[in-house]
């Protein structure tokens, strides 16, 4: 098992559920779902969750598929597990707590003119680049954050640069995020993480120690209620203004835990939810 999941496997085990473990790099790099469960002892089929690093798309359905062929079925199903795990997934549903989100596919990347008409909603308003899954947040100037949206030669710059430092990892394609300026100015935001079970938010936990107030009970009541997966995590933070924003949410199979006490109330969730 990897130490950095022995938390959340303590943590299910107290919560009365059974750990099972696999290889997680058979699986992700040759997409063998059968030889990464090979070692995975005999118990009786169910309902299961995954706790693990992240999977690509093609790697979840092949673990889906497996375990499904054993009488197992995960919680989540790989359109859901896309739904939050890849940020386009999710935007229609929660576009009215969310920045500005627009993207271009993969196969349009090349295309000067498909990223000029993605960036033309956002005018001269700054924008931050990720793909699908993930940013390159620390390389901000030169691979993330473009501070004139219409500025052609700056896009791209921090584009080509960003396709550089992803290389063979780039999933999906291109998303241009509205730039909101957080709390505290200057320095990493203060956000929060809630998990989500069922629409019903298991809990909202400050992602550092001095993240102060936590966002209003009835925004994330009303997100939860909006994600499109049974189980995922959303992530807050307020902006210098005071408006709470709804950063982006993840898949919650994958999703790091906000700090190590997290792990007891959120298995004990999963068991009752699996239990009822």
């Amino acid at each position: 098992m990897d130490p950095e999941f022995t938390i959340d496997a303590e943590a299910a085990r107290a919560a009365g559920l059974t750990v099972l473990t696999f290889d997680h790099d058979v699986l992700e790099r040759r997409l063998d779902a059968r030889a990464a469960l090979r070692s995975m002892r005999a118990t009786e089929p169910g309902d299961v969750v995954y706790r693990g690093w992240m999977l690509r798309l093609e790697a979840y359905r092949a673990l889906f598929d497996e375990l499904a062929s054993r009488g197992f079925t995960l919680i989540t199903d790989p359109e859901a597990y896309a739904a939050c795990h890849h940020a386009p997934g999710s935007y229609q549903a929660l576009k009215a707590w969310m920045p500005d989100t627009r993207w271009v596919e993969r196969e349009h990347m090349d295309d000067p003119a498909a990223i000029a008409a993605a960036l033309e909603a956002f005018g001269h308003r700054p924008v931050i680049l990720k793909d699908w899954v993930k940013s390159q947040a620390g390389y901000w100037r030169e691979a993330c954050f473009i501070p004139d949206a219409s500025d052609k030669d700056q896009v791209g710059r921090v584009v080509s640069r960003f396709r550089e430092l992803q290389d063979d990892s780039l999933v999906g394609g291109l998303v241009f995020k509205a730039y909101q300026p957080l709390t505290p100015g200057g320095g990493p935001p203060h956000e929060f993480r809630a998990f989500i079970l069922d629409g019903v938010v298991v809990g909202c936990w400050p992602r550092d120690e001095t993240s102060g107030e936590p966002p209003p009970p009835d925004l994330v009541t009303q997100v939860a209620a909006q994600i499109p997966s049974r189980f995922a995590s959303a992530d807050f933070a307020i902006d210098t203004g005071g408006r709470w924003w709804l950063l982006e949410v993840g898949d919650g199979q994958v999703s790091g835990l906000p700090r190590p006490d997290v792990a007891a109330p959120l298995m004990q969730a999963l068991a009752s939810r699996l239990a009822g």
